[in-house]
């Protein structure tokens, strides 16, 4: 069986972005030396994945603040509300109000949003191995107050979603959602404009007809109906251990499956940038 490396979500900022983010913020750094300090950053962290053998990475997401807030801040009618726990953990995100789900923003170039670094919203390295991000659509109506419908919200964003694929001329794009659903028909469409793999928490149930490159969650038996390449979420991105056992974990499906990607459960965020870095060597067994 040959196992497929996959890397996605925000990847935890390094000191040294930290510090520069601190002099942004108190206004001792412009936008301009921000934006080009995320673009080193970013680079190192391609070049670390590269090292480590990752076969598929997602943008290390270094300027979202959270999962939410790019795609919110780059929509009419949505606006940042207070501070809401994301499940049960320690970390935060500022809950999106949907009043409507308007027109795309400007999405590319240097812009100034709310309470987040500054635009672009990617850091594309141009590789193979490069995956576009965005959140899940039903977990963002999940995770967000909607005045009217929520349907009509989903709706929206699925068109929404397919206009930023074009824009950025996306082929491969990695859709996270982090909370349970059953409407994963909502990417019948996306799916025919790019290449899409779906990381699922739960029970995955569809009743869609389009395949998706990739489903990603706890049970891949259940996605080769839908998929191309089922996947497994199997590197703890909780826990400081460095050795996840990967090898041991998919054992039991060697027989049953000629490829399977294995993925990370959560960002990475969760963890120091020291224990991070030395993780991903992890994902194939390594370490």
């Amino acid at each position: 069986m040959e196992l497929i490396s996959l890397l996605y979500g925000i990847y935890p900022r390094s000191e040294n972005l930290r510090k520069a983010y601190g002099k942004w913020e108190k206004g001792q750094l412009t936008s301009d030396e921000i934006s080009n300090k995320i673009q080193e950053e970013s680079s190192l962290y391609f070049n670390l994945v590269k090292e480590a053998g990752i076969n598929y990475f997602t943008d290390p997401l270094f300027n979202w603040y959270d999962l939410l807030r790019p795609i919110a801040l780059s929509i009419e009618g949505i606006k940042l509300g207070p501070l809401s726990r994301y499940k049960e953990t320690n970390t935060f995100y500022r809950e999106p109000e949907i009043e409507r789900v308007g027109k795309l923003r400007a999405l590319n170039g240097l812009r100034e949003v709310e309470e987040n670094p500054p635009f672009p919203m990617y850091h594309d390295n141009g590789s193979e191995s490069y995956l576009h991000f965005l959140p899940g659509i039903n977990s963002f109506v999940k995770m967000s107050k909607v005045s009217g419908s929520q349907e009509e919200a989903r709706k929206r964003l699925r068109d929404i979603y397919i206009e930023i694929v074009k824009f950025f001329r996306i082929k491969r794009l990695l859709v996270f959602e982090p909370f349970e659903s059953n409407n994963y028909e909502i990417y019948n469409d996306l799916n025919s404009v790019a290449s899409t793999y779906l990381v699922v928490t739960g029970k995955f149930n569809s009743n869609g007809s389009a395949k998706f490159y990739s489903i990603i969650g706890d049970d891949p038996y259940s996605y080769t109906k839908y998929c191309e390449v089922p996947g497994m979420k199997v590197v703890d991105a909780q826990t400081t251990r460095i050795n996840d056992g990967v090898l041991e974990k998919v054992k039991p499906y060697a027989n049953d499956f000629d490829r399977l990607i294995v993925a990370n459960t959560e960002s990475f965020d969760f963890l120091p940038r020291t224990i991070a870095d030395k993780k991903i060597f992890s994902f194939k067994g390594g370490q």
